[in-house]
């Protein structure tokens, strides 16, 4: 290869990286874009449904000005029946107008009722989904999940988050509460030698 051929490579090289240097990536998935998980709930549906019920931090609304401002201001909670979880995300995505993620997901709500009636599927759908943590904590609520994401106000600490994540490891230094996870809650339920415990609350 001549010099006058080299000096073309180098020029035509150089104009790619800069066309490719200047180019917007729409399709990065931005904070904006994407609506955080704090908490999901699972409820019984009518016909044999599912009801699926998810806690979506709002960002930013902490900036109101107002100190007084309630959990509620922080958090929507929204539900939805559908046939499986997955269907149920999809639904979400199609009118929330952003894509519902799952990785800041800090605790499974489960229905007694629904508890009863086997949650095998649910389990092994979550587990499945490389967004959702193992290590976030199942509680079996008594009443509908719903209304336990609606009404499980922290006392002190405004962040739900940080709320689901220091609740469960109160275990630590009482004996009234039980740390469970998704993974070991799982292979208790999988598993032929040992049976599935979560913790039971009652608001």
């Amino acid at each position: 290869m001549n010099n006058k051929a080299r000096k073309v490579f180098a020029i035509i090289i150089f104009l790619l990286l800069l066309i490719i240097s200047s180019t917007n990536y729409y399709g990065i998935k931005g904070i904006d874009n994407l609506a955080y998980v704090v908490a999901i709930g699972l409820d019984k549906g009518d016909n044999e449904n599912l009801k699926l019920s998810l806690q979506i931090s709002v960002p930013n609304s902490g900036d109101s000005g107002s100190s007084s401002s309630s959990q509620s201001a922080s958090v929507v909670v929204d539900s939805i029946e559908c046939p499986s979880i997955n269907t149920g995300i999809n639904l979400f995505n199609s009118y929330l107008g952003k894509e519902v993620n799952l990785s800041h997901c800090k605790v499974l709500i489960i229905s007694e009722e629904l508890a009863n009636d086997g949650i095998g599927e649910y389990l092994y759908t979550l587990t499945n989904n490389i967004e959702f943590r193992t290590d976030s904590s199942i509680i079996i609520s008594k009443c509908d999940a719903k209304s336990y994401l609606e009404y499980s106000t922290p006392l002190l600490d405004k962040v739900s988050a940080r709320y689901y994540e220091i609740a469960p490891s109160s275990s630590e230094y009482t004996g009234y509460t039980e740390s469970i996870r998704l993974n070991e809650f799982f292979s208790a339920v999988t598993d032929s030698f040992s049976e599935p415990v979560a913790i039971l609350r009652f608001y």
